[in-house]
């Protein structure tokens, strides 16, 4: 905000816009009526909202105001200790959603963002939003190739255009969900996504540009679980670690990029299978792969009556498969097809 006001001013002028009343903003904080009438009429200082006991509190100003949370603290800490309030954002919708996708390894950044209109992270961001927004656009309509020079004044003016950064972009993104890090020295944005969508459009602005600097488009694969010889790992048909997030690896040297959108992966986790692996080995794995299954071949499978998938190396015999233990200590297995209910191939490792 530009011009501050008290608190209390605040709270009446937005009262009065909305055709509310004190009486039904107390009810809400469970607070007497004539608390509220003090602190709107500057009789009484506003509580300090910034601090941690008045969290509740603070929602509910927000919330009754139907104010920004960040627009009720600057006045809060101007009014009661003259901290200079944040500039506004050039782009406030935008930086809500950012904030809420960045990796949490880089939370710091937020405060960073926040102290700025328009922070250099945040402006690399949205360079790279308004890219992957375009090139889908164009692939849902009339398909038009892109060259590279009115592919990038295409972008320039997008950026450029308040509206269309803080409706359309943003509420696409909000559908697409991302998450992105920033790398201060190489002032380098890189954006992570599992919708295809996004990574048809990647690989769409990979041709087009063939790598603009500033923006990386990662080519990386979800890590669901650990694997060890006797201990498999949770496997949901998501590819997802039950009640978990996951991490993101590259894909190693060699495998085609284009399978990067539908590979996973585990690590390996301790030395039970240390004459193979090491420990934090990643073994790349390709769903639905039954068909390209070979004798000797190192496979993830489970059967159908546990709740884990272990690695793996197969022989077929007729309609049995031998999964054979890479670890003397464990016992090879022998099941039917009909007992597996998953069984896909190892594409790559990396050690």
């Amino acid at each position: 905000m530009k011009v501050m006001t008290t608190f209390g001013e605040y709270a009446k002028l937005r009262i009065r816009q909305l055709g509310k009343s004190q009486k039904a903003l107390a009810a809400e904080l469970g607070v007497s009526p004539a608390y509220v009438s003090q602190i709107i009429n500057k009789k009484k200082n506003p509580p300090d909202l910034s601090r941690t006991k008045y969290r509740a509190a603070l929602r509910t100003w927000c919330k009754f105001l139907e104010s920004p949370e960040d627009d009720i603290l600057d006045m809060v800490r101007y009014e009661l200790h003259r901290v200079p309030p944040r500039p506004n954002p050039t782009f406030r919708a935008m930086r809500d959603l950012l904030i809420a996708s960045v990796k949490a390894q880089q939370k710091d950044l937020v405060d960073e963002m926040r102290a700025m209109s328009l922070h250099p992270a945040e402006n690399r961001a949205i360079q790279a939003l308004v890219q992957i927004y375009l090139v889908s656009q164009e692939e849902d309509g009339e398909n038009r190739a892109y060259g590279a020079t009115r592919f990038r004044n295409l972008c320039v003016r997008a950026k450029a255009d308040k509206k269309f950064v803080e409706g359309e972009l943003t509420a696409f993104f909000r559908a697409h969900p991302f998450s992105w890090t920033w790398d201060a020295e190489q002032d380098d944005v890189r954006l992570f996504s599992e919708s295809n969508q996004i990574r048809r459009a990647v690989e769409q602005i990979r041709s087009i540009l063939d790598g603009t600097p500033g923006v990386t488009y990662a080519r990386t694969v979800p890590v669901v679980g650990h694997v060890s010889a006797g201990r498999g790992f949770e496997y949901t048909d998501g590819g997802f670690a039950v009640g978990e997030g996951f991490d993101q690896v590259e894909i190693p040297p060699g495998v085609d990029p284009a399978l990067a959108q539908s590979l996973y992966c585990v690590k390996v986790r301790g030395d039970s299978l240390r004459e193979f692996f090491g420990d934090g080995t990643l073994l790349f794995i390709k769903p639905e792969s039954w068909e390209e299954i070979r004798d000797g071949d190192l496979v993830i499978f489970k059967d159908r009556k546990g709740g884990r998938a272990f690695v793996k190396k197969v022989e077929f015999a007729g309609d049995s498969l031998i999964l054979k233990s890479m670890n003397p200590l464990y016992k090879n297995i022998v099941l039917n097809k009909v007992d597996l209910m998953l069984l896909e191939r190892v594409i790559a490792l990396r050690f």
